[in-house]
């Protein structure tokens, strides 16, 4: 995010009297494999669910798939890629905070398992997929608009 675009949101929040930080998290869909990480200790030799590695000044790989104990998991679950998290902060101090980053990583893995099509874990958080499902919808729109039924109202789902 440029600082042309990252400036009307702090005046948005100045103007309702806030004086915080915005942080900004980048989540990278591309599955790319180009980084990835194994677990020895694991015969499938996936990293649990969760785990989360420092690949850069702020970047991150967070492993989102089903594996979450030493019990082995269905071929049918796959072996998602990790995704690639970048972490930036308006103030850029903060976000050299390891503890602040950890709980930006944590909200990222929780939105994953937020998914309403199924109980297993989803590789994305829903941040990324609902707004990619309502992308991949509008083009069936017969106007440039929303219907009115579906301004309040979660009809993509």
């Amino acid at each position: 995010m440029s600082k042309k675009e990252l400036a009307p949101i702090e005046q948005g929040l100045k103007n309702i009297g806030l004086n915080i930080p915005v942080f900004i998290v980048t989540t990278n869909k591309t599955e790319s494999n180009d980084l990835v990480a194994f677990d020895n200790n694991w015969k499938g030799l996936m990293t649990e669910s969760g785990t989360n590695i420092n690949i850069g000044y702020n970047k991150f790989l967070l492993f989102n798939n089903t594996r979450y104990s030493k019990e082995s998991i269905s071929d049918f679950d796959g072996y998602p890629f990790p995704i690639k998290i970048t972490i930036t902060c308006s103030n850029s101090e903060l976000a050299k905070d390891m503890r602040t980053v950890k709980e930006l990583l944590d909200q990222v893995y929780q939105f994953s398992r937020m998914y309403w099509k199924s109980v297993r874990q989803q590789n994305l958080p829903v941040t990324i997929k609902y707004p990619e499902m309502v992308a991949e919808m509008f083009p069936h729109f017969e106007s440039n608009e929303i219907p009115d039924f579906g301004k309040d109202n979660l009809w993509f789902l």
